[in-house]
């Protein structure tokens, strides 16, 4: 009897563990139906990938073709790749991974995962009863070790560019090469990680989460409360939490965990988005915070980010009636800005100021400025409505002089290129002896009152306006340096003596 039995275990040992050679993984796929979207979308058209198959040790995740109608991913020719490991792992050999790395090292790593017996790849998760088919790559005994197992999702690396295994501080740097579309923008972050010098967290190798918000979630009053236990707070250290496999509710500390602020995160669903929940307790009280996560589940090779739509840990303030009126408000109410008011009401460009939803930054050039240019008997080049267009952001949040500042930093106090009503605007804003100047088309203008905040964006008083003039008499002659030589001429000493000002600035 004890024989008997013993025969029986070894049977099914062998049927689990020896290699299942009934068919190899590429007549499977070929062949089977269940991978019919797998190899017509992904497989059949990569023939380095096909060849792998052939003659490579490989594990593939097969996602079943349910996954294919819900995925987002762009079906690149490369995307196979990031379904192949050259590592050998079996579902028993899974249970005790925390990363594999696909056949192409310039992905991202196979993140690993683990929820009650569940087995998760990145964001997608295994299916056990289709999974762990064991064979080799050639028929008889001479091929190498290859296991599939079919996942509930695609995997997909996001990035386009051949960066080699990105981290989250490369996402942070250059996230125009992942596949998120122009509007996801995340400078404003960037800014305050490299101000406060906290870029080593974000490239650190570890296994860490990262929450970064976009920057249409942070206007000006948020950027200034950005600090570093608020940059803290958006990263759980030493776990890589995908939401699927992260149960809801449960609290993960952050790396803002000292006596001054301490930060806990959790994953949470509600009416059908997902949020990162926030409780913060510091010597001011606590409080609790929710944003929501707008692209989830970006992998990285220090981890996992997730992009949010405002930083966490800031409570909102409540703005008080006055003096928070709206731009074309403000516009009507101060008599210095007449002249630009003026202009807007008689072209009907301030009623782009009615319109809901809509958040404005608006370098408005104070009344003097005009003045002066028709005391010299100057007119602007252009005309009425390309100049306003041009004095005029229109973006998610508006731009503080503190946020132009920094970015212009950012950019190695090179031209920072915004999006004006008008057309791409290309500028600097510095502090120069205490006070902000704007720099366009090689000229210096003062900013006279920064960061006028209204209901609806924020209006920034110049010394004189963005545009060319002529001599009313002649047919085309620029005197910008008439215009701006009282500030020229100090901008140029200070320059000159710092060592910064080039040769184009000089003629």
């Amino acid at each position: 009897m004890k024989c008997l039995v013993l025969v029986v275990v070894l049977i099914d040992l062998c049927q689990n563990v020896l290699p299942q050679r009934y068919k190899t993984l590429n007549q499977k796929i070929q062949q089977e139906s269940p991978y019919t979207e797998f190899n017509t979308r992904i497989l059949n058209n990569n023939r380095e990938a096909r060849l792998k198959l052939h003659y490579e040790q490989l594990t593939i995740f097969v996602p079943e073709n349910a996954a294919f109608r819900h995925s987002q991913a762009k079906y690149r020719s490369d995307l196979i790749f990031y379904h192949m490991s050259y590592e050998y792992k079996t579902l028993d050999l899974l249970n005790k991974t925390n990363s594999l790395s696909s056949v192409i090292l310039e992905n991202p790593p196979l993140w690993i995962s683990r929820r009650d017996r569940d087995i998760f790849i990145n964001n997608a998760k295994i299916i056990p009863e289709k999974s762990n088919y064991i064979t080799r790559s050639r028929t008889g005994d001479s091929g190498k070790e290859q296991v599939l197992h079919v996942i509930d999702s695609v995997l997909d690396p996001i990035i386009t560019s051949s960066q080699s295994s990105p981290s989250a501080y490369d996402f942070l740097q250059s996230i125009t090469n992942w596949n998120l579309g122009a509007a996801k923008t995340v400078s404003n972050f960037l800014t305050k990680v490299q101000e406060t010098k906290l870029q080593y967290i974000f490239k650190q190798n570890a296994g860490h989460t990262y929450f970064i918000p976009l920057d249409s979630g942070i206007d000006p009053y948020k950027f200034k409360m950005i600090n570093k236990n608020i940059i803290f707070g958006h990263v759980i250290p030493f776990y890589v939490l995908f939401t699927k496999p992260t149960p809801e509710n449960v609290a993960f500390e952050s790396l803002a965990n000292d006596e001054d602020v301490y930060i806990v995160l959790s994953f949470e669903e509600k009416y059908g988005k997902m949020y990162i929940k926030g409780l913060m307790k510091g010597s001011f009280g606590e409080g609790e915070f929710f944003s929501e996560i707008i692209v989830p589940n970006i992998p990285v090779n220090n981890g996992v980010v997730h992009l949010i739509s405002q930083p966490l840990g800031i409570y909102k303030r409540h703005l008080k009636p006055f003096p928070y009126v709206s731009v074309l408000e403000k516009l009507s109410s101060n008599p210095e800005n007449d002249v630009f008011y003026n202009m807007g009401q008689k072209t009907g460009f301030n009623k782009i100021f009615t319109k809901e939803n809509l958040s404005f930054t608006y370098f408005v050039p104070n009344d003097s400025a005009w003045t002066l240019t028709q005391n010299d008997d100057l007119e602007p080049v252009e005309k009425d409505l390309d100049i306003l267009s041009r004095h005029l952001i229109i973006s998610e949040s508006p731009y503080s002089v503190e946020q132009l500042v920094s970015l212009t930093k950012a950019n190695k106090f090179t031209d920072i290129e915004l999006q004006t009503k008008g057309g791409p605007l290309r500028i600097m804003v510095l502090i120069i002896k205490g006070d902000y100047y704007l720099r366009w088309n090689n000229r210096y203008i003062k900013i006279i009152r920064p960061d006028y905040e209204c209901t609806n964006g924020v209006i920034h008083i110049l010394a004189s306006p963005m545009t060319n003039f002529r001599r009313k008499d002649m047919t085309l002659l620029e005197v910008g340096g008439k215009v701006f030589k009282e500030y020229w001429k100090t901008l140029s000493e200070y320059y000159e003596n710092a060592g910064m000002m080039t040769q184009e600035d000089r003629d």
